[in-house]
């Protein structure tokens, strides 16, 4: 070791408290000058204590830590020091003592050797009594489906490495003084039997929610296979948790937290979810009739009629535009040909709306109001379909005559465009060419206007679908990803969730320690077994710390919202959908919103 050594010393709390018996400290050594204190053991010899550490190391196994060792020796005042066999084999090794309400260190030995330098004793809360309590360098990701978090390779022992031993600490405690976890054996029961017969089910359902119906997913295209597949996944999931993790039945146990929390928050959501639809469904079964009565009164009044008002104004000069009257008859025609037709073919639908009403109001008893607001989702696509005809059609006339009209016009500057270098080049034309080109640029020039209304017209209405599912999409999320367990939690106890942690250097456990060289106030230290006296000993320079664990903001709980939210103006507010607008491509139907919350599994 270098002659003037940093040691890093993690100190329990309850080490801060007077002792009532002299002992051997257990923890772990961590490279050359970090040590992990755990507890001390004030009632047994090396061989006993070395005998629970072996019993501890077998039942941690596969955690990762390295073996919890004897490192050092803390004694009361006035009172001798520990065997000299373990002292000298240790390769860090820490002798304290306590004095009144204080703890001092008289050495920090290798191999028996005191090794002058500094300790830096970082005191920390090892909780005991709440294990959901623990310490993170990061904040906690609350998303499992995101990757975890890995810090970069140094040559300095990761802080997150030290953190899960302090973490550790507490098992130790328990284990050396009684009271340790007894291994749960699961335990058969007819719940098992049921499980099994739910998750073959499930199975089926989900195979035919995956069937491709016109080359997409029924997951893809409806909202009610999307949110079925949805709630029946989670169920599979939760089964699956409750089955293999302990912490589903008992409570939360420190880095299981997050998904503690995830399977009880997707509990008290989809309980919420119920209850609301419980409700609302009660209200639609006792009012079905006049429900339906009114669905089909708006249907028909924003679909139909409204539709049709909309194309006769566009025949007479609307708000004085003067459009070409042969192709506005036409197109006239066309779209209200359209909407009789559409009436025709919707008119034997308009007799089941009673019982689709009956469906969105039974279905909440068993899929929730989410459920419920998937069969409005997709009652809309259906009803509105007939305008997303229109759009598509009113789309590539004005795509086809926009994509002319450029033509045209490099034709009229002499230019062309490259396909293969994918550019615009000169070009020499004919007289004959050039003329044609010409006259048909007037032409089509004369008759865009004509084009663009029809084409703003059911732009705006397709808008107007497509924001009306969205809202729906964004409703569905606030049902499905409700963090009302979350911000619960969060509130009751920040310390569960850690978002790092912080060192206070003011703090009352400071007076808790003194440098072994100094007087106590009043009357100096007594060490009469200590061989060597404090006068001749180097002063040990003490900084003491005290580590708190930072809870993560409120605003963190809302992770799953904000996903929403990012993937809701990715999909709706992009400039993709502007730069669509414009050119004249078309904006494609609704993108789904919801995702599992399953780890490894598709969004």
């Amino acid at each position: 070791m270098d002659g003037h050594c940093i040691f890093r010393v993690f100190w329990p709390k309850r080490l801060c408290e007077p002792i009532k018996e002299s002992g051997y400290l257990v923890g772990w050594s961590l490279g050359a000058n970090v040590v992990v204190v755990a507890s001390k053991v004030g009632f047994a010899n090396t061989e006993q204590v070395n005998g629970y550490l072996r019993e501890f190391q077998q039942m941690q196994g596969g955690m990762g830590l390295a073996d919890a060792v004897i490192v050092g020796y803390l004694s009361r005042e006035g009172e001798g020091l520990c065997e000299m066999e373990p002292r000298d084999r240790s390769p860090l090794w820490i002798d304290a003592f306590t004095a009144r309400t204080q703890v001092a260190f008289r050495d920090i030995l290798a191999f028996g050797m005191a090794v002058p330098g500094r300790v830096i004793v970082t005191v920390y809360d090892e909780s005991i009594d709440e294990p959901w309590h623990y310490y993170l360098a990061s904040p906690i990701n609350l998303d499992l489906t995101q990757p975890p978090h890995t810090s970069p390779q140094t040559n300095r022992i990761p802080l997150q490495y030290i953190l899960d031993h302090v973490n550790a600490a507490k098992a130790v405690y328990t284990h050396i003084h009684g009271n340790p976890q007894p291994h749960v054996q699961p335990i058969e029961s007819p719940s098992h039997w049921l499980s099994n017969v739910f998750v073959a089910c499930s199975s089926w359902v989900l195979r035919a929610s995956n069937v491709s119906v016109m080359g997409m997913r029924v997951t893809k295209v409806s909202a009610v296979g999307q949110q079925l597949d949805l709630v029946v996944r989670r169920g599979v999931y939760a089964l699956e948790q409750w089955k293999a993790k302990s912490y589903a039945r008992r409570g939360p146990r420190g880095p299981h937290n997050a998904e503690y929390a995830s399977f009880w928050n997707s509990a008290c959501a989809a309980l919420l979810d119920v209850v609301l639809g419980c409700i609302v469904g009660a209200v639609l079964i006792a009012h079905s009739h006049s429900v339906s009565t009114w669905v089909l009164n708006a249907l028909k009044q924003h679909t139909v009629t409204s539709l049709q008002q909309t194309i006769v104004w566009l025949r007479g000069w609307p708000a004085g535009l003067k459009l070409n009257n042969g192709l506005d008859g036409f197109l006239a025609e066309l779209f209200l040909w359209l909407v009789h037709f559409w009436t025709l073919v919707f008119q034997p639908f308009t007799s089941c709306m009673r019982t689709v009403v009956m469906v969105a109001g039974y279905s909440g008893f068993v899929g929730g109001c989410s459920m419920q607001l998937a069969v409005l989702s997709d009652t809309l696509a259906l009803t509105t379909l007939h305008t997303y005809w229109f759009y598509m059609v009113a789309t590539r006339i004005f795509h086809w005559q926009l994509v002319t009209l450029y033509s045209l016009f490099n034709l009229f500057r002499g230019r062309k465009h490259n396909v293969l270098r994918n550019r615009i080049d000169s070009c020499d034309y004919d007289l004959d060419q050039l003329l044609i080109g010409t006259i048909l640029f007037t032409l089509l020039t004369y008759l865009f206007p004509t084009v663009l209304v029809y084409y703003l017209t059911f732009v705006g209405r397709r808008l107007a679908v497509i924001m009306a599912q969205g809202m729906l999409e964004i409703l569905l999320g606030l049902l499905n990803h409700n963090p009302a367990l979350y911000v619960a939690l969060r509130v009751r106890d920040p310390r569960m969730f850690p978002g790092g942690v912080c060192y206070d250097t003011n703090s009352a456990f400071e007076r808790r320690f003194i440098e072994a060289a100094w007087h106590l106030p009043g009357s100096p230290v007594r060490l009469s077994r200590d061989p060597i006296p404090l006068s001749a000993r180097n002063r040990m320079n003490v900084t003491v710390l005290h580590m708190r664990s930072l809870p993560i903001p409120v605003s963190a709980v809302f992770f799953q919202y904000y996903q929403i939210w990012v993937q809701f103006s990715a999909t709706y507010l992009s400039q993709g959908i502007l730069r669509s607008l414009v050119v004249g491509d078309v904006v494609r139907p609704v993108q789904r919103l919801q995702h599992t919350m399953i780890p490894g599994a598709e969004r």
